[in-house]
């Protein structure tokens, strides 16, 4: 009896064990593939073809936003024609269930008391208008199109997800803003632009790791220190407070992995708005700007080619699977086998972008691993010799098949 009692303590100890040790590895979200780019939903007045109709230049517009990355779409010349026209590029739509309207508790005893002159505005409230959620759902390849027909900026799908800290000043010190008490705006704005966040556990090992105090002074290397637990490439601090005359300022400070945002030092902007909400829809916005200028990228009329050597393909598998992804990257048009070689493949893709773009795309795939140049003649790991077939092109080892 005593044996079985220490059996079951020491798998119970060893299963406490190996849940901590798991819980306390790095999750990877070096990046997301975003889903519903092609959807959004709308609120119209009714469900009149005439309302319906604006619901559709609504939403695409509300796509064209998340999918370009440029927050004046609208603006931009040719748009407006489109947005006219927006059922052209429309897949389905549904009108949504509303969410059921909250009534005020009733008090017998306090509409006893009250006058009955103030009975009216009461009645003019109940009355007021209802909405209705229009869900649109659009044509991948005729937003393509599109987009591209009016030389719009694109943004790929495959994006950092970006780790923010949220830090309010109060009369009693600062805190950490966590999920519960969050405004609403701030998922809605990340929602609505297209990036993919997260919010920190706010547990005891982040509170050991950083305070809200160090948070809100910007203390960097804590800031690094507690981002390494979600492997992140890039981190936000949003701090605010509210001023005399109720409205809201603070700043929000944007930096990445290695201290620094797309080759410059960490991003500081101060601003104020007309309440909390106010305050984080304008940052959000701000801060998606600031990816977008740095990962969308124009069309080119003309295909540049973009040569790549990728080891390790020794299945028909794992071709299959190099070339889905490869294929499935917006700034790739086509891929053309150029040579084989045991288990190298020599391949040339046609871009309609920048090779920037490209190459962050393949240095994020967590089954390509960059292989660098040792000398003139060597690469590491086991690379095939530089020859004149394959000079100057990026070369790049896929893992084993999963």
């Amino acid at each position: 009896m005593r044996r079985s009692c220490y059996n079951r303590a020491m798998k119970f100890i060893c299963k406490t064990l190996l849940i901590t040790c798991l819980a306390s590895l790095p999750q990877l979200a070096l990046a997301v593939a975003v889903e519903a780019l092609y959807s959004a939903t709308v609120e119209v007045a009714d469900q009149s073809r005439e309302q319906r109709q604006k619901g559709f230049s609504q939403a695409l517009a509300a796509v064209l936003v998340k999918t370009t990355g440029a927050n004046d779409i609208a603006d931009r010349p040719g748009v407006d024609q489109a947005l006219a026209h927006a059922s052209d590029y429309m897949v389905k739509y549904a009108y949504l269930a509303q969410p059921a309207p909250v009534s005020p508790p009733a008090d017998s005893e306090a509409l006893d008391m009250a006058p009955a002159v103030d009975m009216a505005p009461a009645a003019d409230m109940a009355a007021v208008a209802p909405v209705f959620p229009l869900s649109v759902q659009f044509a991948k390849a005729a937003v393509d199109k599109l987009t591209r027909t009016l030389d719009l900026p694109i943004w790929p799908a495959n994006r950092p997800e970006l780790l923010v800290w949220v830090v309010e000043q109060t009369a009693s010190g600062y805190r950490f803003v966590d999920a519960a008490d969050l405004p609403v705006s701030l998922q809605n704005s990340f929602q609505r632009r297209g990036l993919p966040f997260q919010l920190p556990l706010y547990d005891l090992g982040d509170q050991l790791a950083l305070s809200s105090l160090a948070a809100w002074s910007l203390n960097q290397q804590q800031l690094q220190e507690a981002a390494k637990r979600y492997g992140s490439d890039h981190w936000l601090v949003l701090r605010y407070s509210q001023v005399s005359s109720g409205a809201v300022r603070g700043s929000w400070y944007l930096a990445a992995r290695n201290g620094r945002f797309a080759g410059q030092g960490a991003l500081l902007n101060t601003l104020q708005g007309a309440s909390s909400d106010d305050f984080l829809s304008r940052s959000v916005d701000q801060v998606v700007d600031r990816f977008a200028q740095q990962m969308a990228y124009f069309a080119d009329t003309e295909a540049d080619l973009f040569r790549l050597v990728v080891e390790n393909i020794g299945s028909f598998a794992a071709f299959t699977q190099l070339n889905d992804f490869l294929g499935g990257l917006e700034v790739v048009n086509s891929v053309k086998v150029r040579s084989i070689e045991g288990d190298t493949i020599v391949l040339d893709l046609a871009m309609e972008g920048e090779s920037r773009v490209l190459l962050r795309a393949l240095n994020k795939e967590s089954r390509l691993s960059r292989v660098t140049e040792l000398g003139a003649d060597t690469l590491e790991p086991s690379a095939p010799a530089t020859s004149p077939q394959t000079a100057g092109a990026e070369h790049f080892r896929w893992q084993a098949a999963r």
